[in-house]
């Protein structure tokens, strides 16, 4: 990898930081008594909606072959990386900003442990040459975006919704991406590690909102 296409990556990812904390000031200047749960979304929403926006464009128009193709594409600069360097930076930054602001969300399985693995993912996704996965796995930050919007406005909040969503994406989705990726044995086997994550997850919202169709607050 050259000079310049590292310099590159290095400005864009310092550029998407900045964006990520002027939002975050943004929204805290237009609406100042925010709780700290509430706080603690701002982030997320904004992450996972744009990653599940862009994810719904790309899986549309989807190819098998020309996706393997582009596993072996790692040189030069592209949207898919610049796509990773935004993750990424959304990442640091939630947990620079958390670390001040909203500390005792970042102290979970979600939180630093979550977001320390995943940039180190997205690190080595960019250094060898793997970063196409999260066109397929960006349709799964949907469930991520309906818990942070319910989670900052409880007028918004359906567990219902966000239960359903987690399993057609991060279970159901991900067990036929599992599958596709079985031709890379790298990617099958970091696909295996993400959906027993989320199978774990998922089994603790099962056993609190047991009642899947009934009402909730």
């Amino acid at each position: 990898m050259s000079a310049e296409i590292i310099l590159a990556y290095t400005v864009i990812f310092l550029f998407f930081c900045l964006e990520f904390f002027l939002h975050y000031k943004f929204i805290n200047t237009i609406k100042p008594n925010l709780k700290e749960q509430q706080r603690a979304y701002i982030l997320s929403i904004k992450s996972s909606l744009s990653m599940f926006l862009i994810g719904l464009y790309l899986t549309s128009n989807f190819n098998k072959t020309e996706f393997f193709d582009n596993l072996e594409t790692k040189g030069g600069m592209n949207f898919g990386k610049i796509i990773v360097l935004y993750f990424t930076a959304y990442l640091v930054m939630d947990m620079y900003i958390g670390h001040k602001d909203y500390r005792k969300f970042m102290n979970n399985l979600s939180g630093y442990f979550h977001h320390i693995i995943y940039s180190i993912i997205n690190i080595l996704s960019l250094y060898i040459g793997i970063y196409p996965i999260y066109f397929l796995h960006m349709l799964s930050e949907l469930p991520t975006f309906i818990m942070g919007i319910g989670r900052f406005d409880s007028k918004f909040r359906n567990d219902n919704l966000f239960g359903i969503t987690f399993f057609l994406t991060r279970i159901v989705y991900h067990i036929i991406l599992t599958w596709v990726f079985r031709e890379n044995s790298l990617l099958f086997y970091l696909s295996l590690a993400a959906l027993g994550l989320h199978i774990y997850w998922f089994s603790g919202w099962v056993k609190k909102y047991s009642g899947l169709f009934t009402k909730t607050d």
